[in-house]
Formats: C-alpha cells, sequence, structure tokens
C-alpha cells in the first residue's frame, strides 16, 4: 500500500484558531502514513527530502493556507526535479484557501483527509485535477513555485489586507470595497495601492509597451480568491500562463473588477491579456512580488515560466 504524507503548519490561521486540528490530523494518520509539522519555511525542504527518499509516497497532503501550498510545493519541485510529482491534497487548514475553492473543494481538513486516506488505503484512485506550477526565479533566493503571481497593485493589496493581522475573507471584501470606492472619487488609498511600477516587460521574448504598470499579474488557475477570476481562458489552455498587465487608470481598473466575478474579458486598450509560457520582468531596483499571498523581494529581474503539473485532489 502506498502511503499518505502530511504536512501542517502550526501557524497557519486555522491551526492558530483551532489547535487541536493538527494533533487530530497526527492522530488518524500515524502509524500507518506520516505526519510531519516543520517550524519554518525553510524546514519544509529536508521534509521533502526525506519524502523524495522514502520512495512510496503517492500523495501529500498541506494542512496550511495559500502560502502554505506555496512553500510545500516549491520544497516538492526542487526535490523531484523532471519526474512526475505525487497527488496534491489540499486540507484548507488557511484563511482564505483560494487554490482549494478554485477546483471546488469544501470541507473540514479532517474530512477531507479521511477521504484520502480511506481511498488510499482501499487502493481506490484519488479524483484529481491537473493544473501547472509557475516557477518563479528572482536572481536571489532559490526557485519559488506556486499558481499565482503578482506585483504592484497585486502586492499592494495584500499589504494593505494584512496589515493590523486579523486576515479573513471578509477583511479582504472590506478592503476591496474601500480600494473600489476610493478609485471611483479619487481618493488616497487607490492612489497608494495603484502607483506605477517603472518595469519592462516581455512575454515569450515580445516586449510590451509601455514601460510603466501598475500591475502585472499571471496565473496557471482561474480563481485568484474572494471569488474573482480573472484569468478566466487559462484553465482552457494547460501548459500556459495568462498574463496580465495594467496600465489603466484606477477608476478603469476599478469599474472593471466586478466583471470578474463572471470570468469576463477584460477588453480595455491599457489592460493586456495574454497566454504565454515565459514572462519577464526588468527594472532598476529590486522588483516585490507576491505568490499566493506570500510576499518576496528578488532582483533586478524576475522571470516566470510554466513549471510541471501537478494532481490536485478535488474531492
Amino acid at each position: 500500500m502506498a502511503r499518505v504524507a502530511v504536512v501542517s503548519n502550526p501557524l497557519s490561521g486555522r491551526n492558530r484558531r483551532d489547535p487541536a486540528l493538527s494533533p487530530a490530523l497526527r492522530a488518524v494518520t500515524e502509524p500507518h502514513h506520516l505526519f510531519f509539522d516543520p517550524a519554518s519555511p525553510q524546514a519544509i525542504d529536508a521534509v521533502a527530502a526525506e519524502l523524495r527518499q522514502a520512495g512510496d509516497i503517492d500523495v501529500v497532503c498541506v494542512n496550511g493556507g495559500d502560502g502554505t501550498l506555496a512553500h510545500v510545493l516549491s520544497a516538492l519541485a526542487r526535490t523531484w526535479g523532471e519526474d512526475p510529482l505525487p497527488e496534491i491534497g489540499i486540507l484548507r487548514g488557511g484563511t482564505m484557501n483560494t487554490i482549494a475553492h478554485g477546483i471546488g473543494l469544501t470541507g473540514r481538513p479532517e474530512k477531507i483527509l479521511g477521504r484520502i486516506l480511506a481511498r488510499s488505503e482501499g487502493q481506490i484512485s484519488q479524483p484529481t485535477v491537473v493544473r501547472h506550477l509557475m516557477r518563479v526565479r528572482d536572481g536571489l533566493g532559490p526557485e519559488r513555485y506556486g499558481f499565482l503571481f503578482g506585483n504592484g497593485v497585486i502586492s499592494n493589496f495584500l499589504e494593505a489586507y494584512y496589515e493590523g493581522g486579523d486576515p479573513s475573507p471578509w477583511k479582504g471584501f472590506k478592503v476591496l470595497a474601500r480600494a473600489t470606492l476610493s478609485a471611483l472619487f479619487g481618493g488616497g488609498f487607490a492612489a497608494r495601492l495603484t502607483r506605477p511600477s517603472p518595469v519592462r516587460v516581455s512575454l515569450d521574448g515580445t516586449h510590451w509597451s509601455p514601460s510603466s504598470w501598475m500591475a502585472v499579474t499571471a496565473g496557471t488557475v482561474d480563481d485568484m480568491g474572494l471569488g474573482f477570476k480573472p484569468f478566466w481562458s487559462v484553465v482552457g489552455h494547460p501548459g500556459r500562463l495568462q498574463v496580465l498587465g495594467f496600465a489603466c487608470s484606477a477608476p478603469t481598473l476599478a469599474m472593471r473588477i466586478p466583471g470578474t466575478l463572471l470570468a469576463r474579458p477584460w477588453h480595455h486598450p491599457d489592460i493586456l491579456d495574454q497566454l504565454g509560457q515565459r514572462l519577464v520582468l526588468q527594472a532598476d531596483e529590486p522588483i516585490s512580488y507576491m505568490i499566493e499571498g506570500d510576499f518576496h523581494r528578488g532582483g533586478q529581474q524576475v522571470e516566470v515560466s510554466i513549471g510541471p503539473p501537478v494532481r490536485l485532489i478535488r474531492r
């Protein structure tokens, strides 16, 4: 029987609110399967190395938020190299659970894990959906992997979202509503979020114009959280990134955000929307960006390219 490994982040939103959750998951996982609760993101690399050495791990379950998922997938992708990754079970142990929501996965962590373990022990195939990871190289740290990338207003919005702690979907909606109203009425909050970044952009070797952008963002999943689906076409084009470049005004962006709830195309000359495989950002100063809601600061060039496929368990 192939084994399941669970990687649990004790500092994720749900685990902090429910300290009994992680021990409960450990109790149903061990001794037949493996359970890890690394103390830091850096310790996840050692977990990935141990899983690789075990050789019989078919499923890796992640109990944490979207940032935890990105850290685990990054460690697995670096360790597995060109070999197929294990199937991934997302246990929805975070606050937003954007990637899980985007594939229609619902339920409490212990219920999701129970279904995965039962199928594994009964030698029943896990129901999966395939999504490609993005590989991010920033010239400073190791390669990182994830499904959502963004700079400019994307990073600025998340910074405002995390200010003061207590992140939640309700807080996200409040920050978005405040930003939208501020943009429509020329307020300072929107000006702070949407200040342009001087960055040069190319996609598959073709340079974009202009050379200053409110934001450049890319995804290999359609849902970016809070029900918004800006990457509306990427699911139908596996092996591609959908890249958006915003050179429009803040009011223009605010007027078009509601359309993403219905996965509508952007249809504006100052919003570029293209599919590709290799996005390069260059600037004269370090480039800040986010992957799955986690902030990073790279060098003066950041490359985002299509990465390996991963099979996500969808129920």
